[in-house]
């Protein structure tokens, strides 16, 4: 027993003596930063998501979706999270300077509705809806269409990818939404944070 107890003493010894070597030093992490405040409140509630400030403050670039995360199973109750995985914009979130631009690259049904500083996702009328672009599932209007504080909307007919650039002229947190219903109503929107640097 008095070897295990002097075995045990100088490993401690051996420990603290290599925890203590000059020119160690604690590692240091950073967290990304966090966008809080703004989006529906719901019990599901996505956070804004790490904020991606370009290197070049005149321009970023957001994804709509991410096709090849998640599973297939269709996204209706009771669903397994993919429509969370896949329709999302990625970043949630960027930072521009005034007069910098935003490139939307999208593919599939997505489709780009940009409001302005002050709207919410809660403020947005999901019962106003017109009919989809062409290629689209045409069952029903699915296209979210309400005008009220909508700075831009951009369509394209169903299938490949597409692009469109947006330039923000005016300081501000603007939301920006797949304006396909069933995306928004899985919370699929983000922010355009445009600042001032005059």
């Amino acid at each position: 027993m008095r070897w295990f107890v002097r075995i045990a003493f100088l490993s401690v010894i051996a420990m603290t003596a290599a925890c203590m070597e000059q020119g160690s030093s604690p590692s240091n992490t950073t967290a990304p930063s966090l966008v809080t405040g703004g989006g529906a409140a719901s019990p599901s509630n996505r956070s804004a998501g790490p904020v991606a400030t370009a290197s070049s403050a005149s321009t970023a670039t957001m994804q709509f979706g991410q096709p090849n995360v998640g599973s297939d199973y269709p996204p209706v109750p009771p669903h397994d999270q993919s429509a969370h995985a896949k329709d999302n914009l990625v970043p949630r979130t960027v930072v521009i300077d005034k007069g910098g631009k935003v490139t939307f690259n999208t593919f599939g049904v997505h489709q780009i509705g940009i409001y302005a500083p002050g709207t919410e996702p809660e403020d947005i009328d999901t019962s106003d809806l017109v009919q989809m672009p062409a290629n689209c599932p045409a069952f029903a209007p699915l296209l979210i269409d309400d005008d009220t504080n909508r700075v831009a909307s951009y369509t394209h007919a169903c299938g490949g990818p597409w692009s469109v650039e947006h330039q923000f002229d005016e300081p501000g947190k603007y939301l920006v939404i797949c304006a396909f219903l069933p995306h928004f109503e899985v919370q699929m929107y983000g922010w355009v944070i445009v600042r001032d640097r005059d």
